[in-house]
């Protein structure tokens, strides 16, 4: 029951960041801060129905990770804007994709990555091809990131089954 509750918890979440993001262009502090703490709930309510899990244990490497990906995220953005001048991806963004860590634990935050970042390539390739979209036209990513989420989150659930 908690994985379901929770499972909605995160698809909500995820859908109002992607239709902000869409509309704006930016994601809110505030809908990020409870992205991260209901995602520390989340883990809480894992340890304490589940005696084999330690709950500081599992806070902390998801903690860590989540450094790791931020990291990860905001080089390869730092690094894209030396080479070609243009943010290739918002603060928002970086901060969306390591925050799911709390949510993914590591393996399958990098699934994740690889979903949003082969998504968005095939969307900004269509665009290409049909013209819709100039040589370095920004676009909201964080649907993108929110899909590959949610679709780590289905494929690490179907798995613990």
């Amino acid at each position: 029951m908690i994985i379901i509750s929770f499972t909605f918890i995160l698809l909500y979440i995820l859908f109002c960041i992607s239709v902000e993001d869409i509309n704006t262009m930016l994601i809110s502090e505030s809908k990020l801060i409870i992205f991260a703490l209901s995602g520390i709930i989340y883990l809480a309510c894992l340890g304490f129905s589940n005696d084999k899990i330690d709950i500081k244990d599992l806070i902390t490497n998801n903690s860590l990770s989540m450094i790791i990906i931020f990291i990860i995220m905001y080089s390869i953005s730092y690094i894209s804007y030396k080479i070609f001048g243009i943010n290739s991806l918002g603060l928002g963004d970086i901060k969306l994709s390591s925050i799911s860590t709390i949510w993914l634990g590591i393996e399958f935050s990098f699934l994740s990555l690889c979903i949003s970042f082969l998504l968005s390539a095939i969307y900004s390739l269509h665009g290409k091809i049909t013209k819709r979209f100039i040589p370095f036209e920004q676009y909201a990513f964080a649907p993108f990131l929110s899909i590959g989420i949610f679709s780590s989150w289905i494929i690490d659930k179907i798995q613990t089954l």
